[in-house]
Parts: C-alpha cells; structure tokens; sequence
C-alpha cells in the first residue's frame, strides 16, 4: 500500500518514493516569502537591518518589531513570521538570563544561538530528548 502525498508531508524525514522531503520544500519556499535581515560586523560594533514588508492594509509599519535586544551585548534581526521569531527570541533571553544569574557573567553570543539552535532543532523529528 502506498502513502498519499498529504501522508508524506507530515514528517521533516519521511521522504516520498522519488525521494523528496516535502516538508523542507516547504520551508525553502516560506524562506523565499520572508523579508531580508541582514547584520553587519564593524570594528566599532554591529548594524542590523530589516526590510518589513506590509502584506496586508490592516498592519501598521512602525508598530511591526523585528530587531530585538536580547542581553546588553546581543541584539537580533528576524526575518520570517514573528510569531515564531518571538518564541526564540524569549528562550534566548531566558538562556541569556540564567546564565548571568548562574554564572555571573555574560553568555557568548555563540552559546545563546547554540541555545536557540537546540530549540530549533527540538521540532524537527530527529531530536534525542536525552540530548541537551
């Protein structure tokens, strides 16, 4: 018996009998509807970018936020649905947070997208729960 394609779209690893992963065909194409973030590295700081997009006559431009402080020394441009972005922009500050509040110093930015990378990660099938 063989799955329908609605059955094989369920999964980010169940491939399809050609061998295609529709749920990240799927994500590729969101990506290609999401706005442009961009960040620039200087010797004197950093300077994030964002285009926002109005996509509806409802929205307001300047009450659409897609940079975000995280900690004093780590800020981020988002670029996709914000709701999703918030949710990682949260853990980002909580990890930040603990960490100060554990170590008593600054979480690297390194550590605080690894942090992120880990939630990510969480939702895409192949996550060991043990893993942290």
């Amino acid at each position: 018996m063989f799955l329908t394609r609605s059955e094989y779209d369920r999964g980010v690893n169940t491939f399809s009998p050609e061998g295609r992963l529709f749920q990240v065909e799927y994500a590729i194409e969101a990506i290609k509807l999401g706005s442009t973030a961009i960040g620039i590295c200087t010797p004197e700081g950093v300077v994030l970018g964002v285009e926002k997009r109005i996509t509806s006559p409802l929205m307001i431009t300047s009450k659409i936020e897609k940079i975000f402080e995280v900690d004093k020394h780590i800020g981020c441009a988002v670029s996709g649905l914000i709701a999703d972005s918030r949710t990682m922009v949260e853990r980002a500050r909580a990890e930040s947070q603990n960490h100060w509040f554990t170590y008593n110093e600054q979480m690297s930015v390194e550590s605080v997208a690894q942090a992120v990378s880990n939630l990510a990660i969480q939702f895409s099938g192949d996550y060991d729960s043990n893993q942290q």
